[in-house]
Parts: structure tokens; sequence; C-alpha cells
């Protein structure tokens, strides 16, 4: 991954390292007529602790290169590597462990179970990778807790306003202990007050855990907010833009 180190070496002599990059990244769905070059060669890298914007207009390519970062989906070309380490060397098994072990996801749509209590959804994850019940019931009340939801854990998620299931969601991603966290478009569904109450949360979370935060969305103020923004265009990366904060 020489290449990707090379192409954002500014980042790195920061100090901190990558935790995830590309190189080259291609992704085409269909073939024929029926062709979507939906990347064109996407090369970046995305540093530990580091928080960033992936923005532009539907179509332009962000939610698939977030899909691609976050191990959701496979490219048709080109590298995808976490710690330095290409994605392609490891097993299907040991992706899914990873992206499980390592990720957390909030999306718009809360993709909550609406048979289950607030507590059941939260621990989702540890159910996946196999802790017992007792800590998982321990570990969940505490992120609840954190993001003032424990009075609401036997609830089930239908009974919750739009701001209180997105903090379940939040809570969900960070149950595992994630080491990034992946917001596809996380204020979309949210009034004004709410948005800036989830917005508070997750570059809180970025600030006092040194979360990396990788962020799509069309809101130019939620993007405003991260260290750096990159915009896309027809499947590429056409601007890219650091903020004075990311500098200190």
């Amino acid at each position: 991954m020489h290449t990707v180190q090379q192409a954002a070496g500014a980042h790195a002599s920061a100090g901190r390292e990558p935790v995830l990059e590309t190189e080259n990244l291609v992704k085409v769905y269909g073939r024929g007529e029926s062709r979507f070059d939906a990347l064109k060669g996407v090369t970046l890298q995305i540093q530990a602790g580091e928080s960033v914007a992936i923005v532009g207009k539907s179509g332009s390519g962000k939610s698939t290169l977030m899909h691609l970062l976050a191990l959701l989906d496979r490219p048709s070309a080109g590298v995808v590597a976490m710690d330095g380490r290409p994605v392609q060397d490891v097993s299907p098994a040991e992706v899914a462990r990873l992206r499980n072990e390592t990720f957390g996801f909030v999306f718009q749509q809360f993709f909550l179970n609406p048979a289950q209590t607030v507590l059941e959804n939260t621990v989702l994850p540890l159910k996946i990778s196999g802790v017992p019940r007792a800590e998982r019931r321990e570990r969940g009340m505490a992120v609840l807790e954190r993001l003032e939801l424990a009075d609401k854990a036997g609830n089930k998620a239908t009974d919750l306003s739009g701001g209180q299931k997105q903090r379940v969601c939040i809570a969900r991603a960070l149950v595992n202990r994630p080491t990034v966290l992946f917001a596809d478009e996380p204020t979309g569904n949210l009034d004004s007050a709410t948005s800036a109450a989830v917005e508070d949360i997750l570059f809180g979370l970025h600030r006092d855990e040194g979360i990396t935060l990788v962020v799509v969305t069309h809101d130019d103020d939620l993007a405003a907010r991260c260290d750096r923004r990159l915009v896309m265009q027809d499947g590429m990366i056409v601007d890219e833009t650091t903020t004075a904060g990311a500098q200190a």
C-alpha cells in the first residue's frame, strides 16, 4: 500500500496512522448497456481518530464508497486495507468478525426491530459475537445510561421518538466498542433541534474517545464539523478540504 501512503502523506505526518485506506478503488454495477461505474479509481486514507465527511449529490458514489470502506461490499477492482492489511487477504469469516468488532453503524433508517426492546436492539452486535447474556445486559445498560436512555431499556422500539430511536442506533453502534463509526445520513430523518443533539453525541464521541468518524451526508453544517471534507462527483473525489480545527 505504499502508493496510498504516499498519496496522503500530509495526514500521516500528523502522527496518526491510517485505519482505512483505498487504492484505485473501482465499483461497477451491471454490464453492457446497463453498466454503471459507481467508483472510478478512488485512492484515499482515513487516519485513526479522524473525522471525515463524504459529500456529493445522489449518484456521486459516496454511499458506495462508504459500503466498501465498511466491508459491506467488495470492489470490482482496487484495494481496501485495514491497518495496512489488504482486505482481500482476509477470509470472509474474518472480514465478518472484523466488521462486527471494529465498526459501528448509524443509518438514516433506524433498522430497529419493533418487536424487541430498546436493550435487545442495543445488544444485537454482542449477541452476534457470542457474548454471554449477563455481559450483554451489563454493557448494553452502560451504553444506554451514557446516552440517557436507560429508563427506556424495557420499552419497545416503536414507543420512541425519532431522536430516541437514533440514540438507540448510536448505542447499538457503540456497544461493541468500535474504533470506527460509520454514519450514513444520520440526521436525515430528524428535525433541526434533534439533529443538533445527535451531532453533538457523535462529535463528542469523536473528541472524547478518539473514535474515527466517517459521515456520508448532504448536510453542509454536519460536514463542516468534520476534520476533512471529501466531495464526490461521478464516482471520483473531486475536492478535499481540511478544516482549521484538524490542524490543532
